[in-house]
C-alpha cells in the first residue's frame, strides 16, 4: 500500500526564490525514496535520468511518453519543447536551420510569448532564472488537482532539482559558470558566430 499522504505531509516547503542556503536534494531525495515502492523509485529513477543532459535525446524523449506517470510525460514533453524553441530561437537569430538540431515535432516559439520575452533576455544569468521560473510555474500546474499521489512527490523533486541548482550558486559564481558552459557549447560547433 503507498503512504503518499504521509510522505507529501513531511516534505518541507520550497519556495521559488531560489536561495534555500543548506539545502541538499540528494539527503531530501534519498529520504523520499525510503519511503516508496520499488515501482515508484523507477519514476524517480526516470526523473533522476532524464534531468542528466547527457541522457537526453529522441530515444528518451520517446521512452518516456510510454510511461504510466503523467506527471513524466508533461514534464519531459514540457523539456523537450523548451529545449526546442531555445534552439530555434538562437537558430533564428544566426541565420540557421534549426530543425537539424530539434528533437521530435517542434512548434514554434513564436507562440509563446513568455518564452520570446525569456530568450530576448541579454543578461546570461537572468535569462537562466527565467527559464527556471518558467519551469516551475508549469510544474506547478502538471499537478494542480493532485493531491495524494506519486505525481506530486515528482513534481517536489523536479522543483527540488531547481532549487538545488541555485542554492549551489550566488550570482557572480553562477554568471562566472553559465559563460563558462556557453563557451564550452560554442566550441562544439565550429564556424557559428553566437556573438
Amino acid at each position: 500500500m503507498n503512504n503518499y499522504h504521509y510522505i507529501i505531509a513531511g516534505l518541507p516547503e520550497l519556495m521559488p526564490d531560489f536561495r534555500a542556503d543548506g539545502f541538499s536534494y540528494k539527503d531530501l531525495e534519498a529520504a523520499i525514496r525510503e519511503q516508496l515502492s520499488a515501482r515508484d523509485r523507477r519514476l524517480v529513477d526516470w526523473l533522476d535520468f532524464g534531468t542528466d543532459t547527457s541522457h537526453l535525446s529522441g530515444h528518451f524523449y520517446r521512452a518516456v511518453t510510454r510511461q504510466k506517470s503523467g506527471f513524466l510525460r508533461s514534464y519531459f514533453d514540457m523539456d523537450r519543447r523548451m529545449r526546442n524553441a531555445q534552439v530555434e530561437f538562437l537558430s533564428a537569430r544566426d541565420g540557421l536551420d534549426f530543425s537539424r538540431y530539434t528533437v521530435g515535432e517542434t512548434e514554434s516559439y513564436k507562440e509563446d510569448y513568455e518564452l520570446q520575452a525569456v530568450f530576448q533576455c541579454a543578461d546570461l544569468y537572468e535569462r537562466e532564472h527565467r527559464l527556471d521560473m518558467f519551469r516551475w510555474e508549469r510544474i506547478t500546474g502538471m499537478t494542480l488537482f493532485h493531491y495524494f499521489d506519486m505525481d506530486v512527490i515528482l513534481a517536489f523533486l523536479a522543483k527540488g532539482l531547481i532549487v538545488d541548482r541555485w542554492s549551489r550558486l550566488d550570482k557572480e559564481r553562477g554568471t562566472q559558470l553559465f559563460r563558462q558552459y556557453v563557451d564550452e557549447v560554442r566550441g562544439t560547433f565550429k564556424g557559428v558566430n553566437f556573438q
